[in-house]
This record gives structure tokens, C-alpha cells and sequence, in this order.
């Protein structure tokens, strides 16, 4: 009686079924602990950025501030000032400016001048805090103009020193 001869376990059909199902599990878990890292890097990421615009916002309001106090003196350099409630850096060449109801009863080109004015202001600010460069500063920043948390202006896409008022 010939005996049998065993084929190596690597040239069994079970072997290469258990190698398949190994890789994928290890594909699987290792696709997961990426993704829970990468969602784990975006909070992070989130969470310290909120501090970092949360000291430049603190440095804008201190300024306007300033530039408030100096309003009744000097109204012709600092007058600008008496409309603007809040000036927030949102990201990037971002602002979002919040208005008083007084500067919606200002004809088009006083809101253009106020808000040019303000973002002067603001490039000052960004430029020492570092959050935008000289080249940004000069193409001027993207603004959103609010009132009572509704948008009622925004700078033009390719001149941002002209605006769209609604």
C-alpha cells in the first residue's frame, strides 16, 4: 500500500483562506485606528484653534476699543469707529465685522469707507499677530458686514476694498 504523502500546509487551499481573512481583518482594524486618529487630529486641531483666534479676536476688540475712545475727538481718522460693534477674525483673510443699526442709514460710499477703514484696522491687528502676511494685508481681507445677525454686506470676490451691499 503506497503511503500517502502530505502536502505542505502552505500549498493547502484552508492556509491560503486563513492568509486572506487575516489580511483583511488586519486592513479593517488598521483602516479603523486611522480614521478614529484622524477624527481624533481634526478635535484636536479644532480645539486649539479656537484659542488661537480666540487672542486675536481679544486684540481686535481692544483695539476698535481704542479706535472708539478716539471717535468723538477725532472723528475724521477715527469716526469709522462709531459704527462697528465687533470685529471677529474668522480664518484664513476672514473677518466677519458686526455693524450698529445707524450704519445701514449711511449712504453706500460712507459704508465702503467705514469698512475699509475697519479693515485697516484689522489688517494692523492680524499682521502683528501674525495670522495673515504683508501680501494678504495688501490684497485686503474677505469681510462679511452683519447687523442683528443678518449679513447686509460683503466684500467684492476680486477686490476686496469694494463691497456688495444688500
Amino acid at each position: 500500500m503506497p503511503t500517502k504523502i502530505k502536502k505542505p500546509f502552505y500549498k493547502r487551499v484552508w492556509f491560503w483562506i486563513l492568509v486572506v481573512i487575516v489580511i483583511f481583518l488586519a486592513i479593517g482594524a488598521n483602516g479603523s485606528k486611522t480614521n478614529n486618529s484622524t477624527s481624533s487630529k481634526a478635535q484636536t486641531s479644532k480645539t486649539k484653534s479656537k484659542p488661537k483666534y480666540a487672542e486675536v479676536n481679544k486684540d481686535l476688540a481692544k483695539a476698535l476699543k481704542k479706535d472708539q475712545s478716539y471717535a468723538n475727538d477725532d472723528p475724521t481718522n477715527f469716526g469709522y469707529a462709531k459704527y462697528i460693534e465687533s470685529i471677529k477674525y474668522t480664518s484664513g483673510s476672514d473677518i466677519t465685522v458686526n455693524v450698529n443699526g445707524a450704519f445701514k442709514d449711511v449712504d453706500n460710499d460712507v459704508k465702503t469707507d467705514v469698512m475699509n477703514q475697519t479693515q485697516n484696522l484689522a489688517k494692523m491687528v492680524l499682521l502683528n499677530d501674525k495670522k495673515i502676511s504683508d501680501d494678504n494685508a495688501g490684497e485686503g481681507l474677505v469681510v462679511l458686514v452683519n447687523n442683528g445677525g443678518n449679513s447686509i454686506g460683503t466684500s467684492k470676490a476680486l477686490n476686496h476694498k469694494e463691497y456688495s451691499w444688500d
